[in-house]
């Protein structure tokens, strides 16, 4: 939430699911902080079924769906753009920007309406952890970020610099919400212009788009992640994950270990295997911080905190 508030966000809605797993929890403690930025929905749901009956989780997002499309319906009107993200998914400027309303202003200018943001998950940086073993997991570390740091600083580091090319497809969007009509977690389902038929779309005379019967949207782009903005996407690994993380660090041939290890600022994927020093061990690196979080942003957020 403070993340989101220095990055120049006007308000959050939080829908709060606390309830279907407890009836005691909710977020309220923590929503009440924020007078004014933040709007709590208490949001107790976990109807309907998105996975087959003979799957785990059964029905495990279905209540993120539909608390995606109350928030559009219900607040849609009363903002000019509207985003969903979770909670360990931070939207940052880029470049000369340091207010995402800044960069939407200019999007807003070239007539982009629906602003994507690659996904790809980060990894915890080890100089940040506590490498002792744990209680269930001789081999394993605990990855929970220490007291004194945020899922921000100590997740900052991907596979890749920017731009990255090694992604998810399962982007997240920033979009107007005149245009977009119905928005499903990654991708604007139905906008104004996938509404009409092919006769309304001709008689439009659009200047950026042009009917096709296989629909493409002509309003949308991904963000520059250079000069822009980029995602961080500091989803935590379990105790688990972290499985003979010391051996796949010291093994050439294994670079996915899901713990980080920096590449230094000179080096880079073209370089081969580059071993870094790490709390007097050498590690073969297998990550990039973005140096903005690092030296512009992480600062800031800790001067709030």
């Amino acid at each position: 939430v403070q993340f989101n508030k220095l990055t120049g966000v006007d308000h959050i809605y939080i829908y709060d699911n606390s309830g279907a797993l407890s009836e005691s929890d909710s977020l309220k403690p923590i929503t009440d902080l924020f007078p004014g930025f933040v709007t709590r929905i208490n949001w107790p749901c976990k109807v309907c079924n998105n996975r087959p009956g003979n799957r785990d989780n059964k029905g495990e997002r279905s209540s993120q769906y539909a608390a995606e499309s109350s928030c559009r319906l219900r607040f849609g009107a009363h903002s000019d753009w509207l985003g969903a993200f979770d909670t360990d998914e931070y939207p940052v400027p880029m470049g000369s920007y340091d207010n995402l309303s800044h960069l939407l202003d200019d999007m807003d200018k070239e007539d982009t309406r629906i602003v994507s943001f690659a996904s790809k998950r980060s990894k915890p940086r080890l100089r940040y952890l506590n490498p002792s073993p744990t209680k269930s997991c001789d081999s394993c570390l605990n990855p929970s970020p220490p007291n004194s740091t945020s899922f921000l600083e100590v997740y900052n580091c991907n596979f890749e610099r920017p731009p990255r090319t090694n992604l998810m497809p399962a982007e997240k969007q920033i979009y107007k919400t005149d245009y977009v009509l119905l928005h499903f977690v990654h991708y604007s389902a139905i906008t104004t212009i996938s509404a009409m038929t092919e006769a309304e779309s001709n008689n439009a005379h659009f200047t950026k788009y042009k009917y096709r019967r296989m629909y493409r949207d002509a309003h949308t782009r991904y963000v520059n992640e250079s000069t822009e903005a980029t995602m961080l996407h500091a989803k935590s690994i379990t105790i688990q994950e972290t499985k003979r993380w010391d051996r796949q660090l010291n093994n050439e041939r294994m670079p996915n270990c899901m713990v980080g290890i920096e590449y230094p600022a000179d080096k880079g994927l073209t370089d081969g295997t580059v071993s870094v020093k790490t709390r007097g061990d050498h590690h073969f690196a297998n990550c990039f911080p973005v140096e903005k979080i690092d030296q512009y942003w992480i600062p800031k957020f800790k001067n709030i905190l």
